[in-house]
């Protein structure tokens, strides 16, 4: 079930990483150990039980077990690491699709991770789950096991894993410690992932496109300097929300100007839904709240709000340190750029995002519509008419063209279609009598 790899080199690993992929073959030629097998956990969203903190810019949260630094060769390295007294400890890994999951490596962070009680990631814990760990924290027992590590764990030591041939496809890798009998911490320098793809896997349309900016905020003086904080870094394909890892973008435009991010797609896509990384920062600055996701097709467009189409605006808060899931209005055409665009009343300004993503709808023939009841949108309306009922109102509407929702009410079967690509901003009203629906892909 697991090796003892103490520190190796990358072809050690490599190779024994590609025993497990090709148990079948009895000869692996050299020059494959040079390929190491893709690893899933880098640069991931991740969960933790808790975060030591060092200092107002520097939390030793779980993403530093997937920045891709394995602290092998650094004596001082940055590892992640919970807090004394939040038992119980553990990390969680989103790998965003479902995976076989084959093995994984640890790289244990010290013995002594300069705090008043130890690192002990003795007898830890590998399992999997498809619940979101945000609102399902991982308990021991209640999540199918990839394995269990049945020996002590030394200082820096570097553990590779197989997993059970019953381990079922999972999204989620959660690595927890076996017990805390005395308040011990767990620190892990890196931990990764190997395996295989499982069912349909939805492709991210923006990692590593070109984007671009409003303005480029610039931070000098600090010990962890990042230098340019810009649009590249909310598409570079990392999900850490912590601004001196280097990871976030950031405009400077304070409160009111247009602080925008915009991505070229480098193709025309549909857009199904986002997924938004907010800044993890303190005290909470709600930079992020209330924002829009739009598109274009012009080049070198310069956004402003409420002019361009709309995939939505988010409502209320975004949680700092958190990511975000927006479904887009399916009655939209596909286009080749993605805006990102700050509320014009949050906070101070400085739009920041860590990440963002944009998955394509995996069908485009199969809908849901959301519906609001006792609300009715209005100053959108371009046609009334009489149906049978709701299912009717939906077919008009998508045979209409250009309509974008519907207001219905079901005493008199009266059917509303409503236009609204830019968006319709706070135009919903209470009504007793009506209800309103939005049309997204299934």
């Amino acid at each position: 079930m697991f090796e003892l790899l103490g520190v190796v080199n990358r072809q050690t690993l490599t190779y024994n990483l590609l025993k497990i992929y090709k148990s079948n073959e009895t000869h692996i030629d050299e020059t494959e150990c040079l390929k190491l097998p893709k690893n899933l956990a880098l640069g991931a969203y991740t969960y933790n039980s808790s975060a030591h903190v060092i200092n107002s810019t520097m939390m030793l949260t779980s993403f530093f077990a997937v920045d891709g630094k394995n602290g092998v060769d650094d004596n001082f390295p940055h590892c992640s690491t919970t807090e004394p007294g939040f038992e119980p400890h553990w990390i969680g890994v989103d790998l965003g699709n479902k995976f076989l999951v084959k093995s994984v490596v640890l790289y244990a962070g010290l013995t002594n991770a300069g705090l008043d009680k130890p690192n002990n990631l003795n007898n830890f814990i590998v399992g999997v789950s498809n619940r979101s760990l945000d609102i399902y924290p991982p308990v021991r027992g209640q999540y199918a096991l990839c394995g269990q590590y049945a020996h002590k764990v030394f200082s820096k030591e570097v553990v590779l894993m197989n997993c059970s041939s019953s381990t079922p496809p999972a999204r989620y890798v959660i690595l927890q410690q076996y017990s805390s009998p005395n308040g011990e911490v767990i620190s892990v320098c890196e931990l990764e992932i190997y395996g295989v793809p499982f069912g349909v896997q939805k492709k991210n349309i923006l990692k590593h496109k070109p984007a671009t900016s409003s303005s480029v905020f610039t931070e000098r003086g600090i010990s962890t300097q990042c230098g340019s904080f810009e649009a590249s870094l909310i598409v570079d394909g990392f999900h850490d929300n912590q601004m001196y890892d280097c990871h976030c973008g950031h405009v400077s435009g304070t409160v009111g100007e247009p602080n925008w991010f915009m991505v070229n797609m480098q193709d025309m896509h549909y857009v199904d839904f986002i997924l938004f990384t907010s800044r993890n920062s303190f005290p909470i600055r709600h930079r992020d709240d209330n924002f829009y996701i739009g598109f274009s097709n012009l080049l070198n467009y310069q956004p402003v709000r409420n002019q361009y189409p709309l995939c939505g605006q988010w409502s209320g808060e975004v949680p700092t340190g958190s990511k975000v899931l927006m479904k887009c209005n399916a009655n939209l055409p596909s286009f080749s750029f993605l805006i990102a665009q700050q509320a014009v009343d949050a906070h101070d300004g400085m739009f920041t995002i860590c990440e963002l993503e944009a998955y394509s709808p995996l069908s485009r023939d199969s809908f849901v519509w959301k519906k609001k009841a006792n609300i009715l949108l209005t100053g959108f309306k371009v046609k009334s008419l009489k149906v049978r009922d709701v299912i009717e109102c939906f077919l008009c509407c998508r045979q209409f063209g250009g309509c974008d929702s519907i207001n219905f009410q079901a005493a008199s079967k009266l059917c509303e279609l409503n236009k609204h690509p830019n968006g319709y901003s706070r135009s919903l009203n209470s009504n007793a009598n009506w209800a309103f629906y939005v049309v997204h892909y299934y």
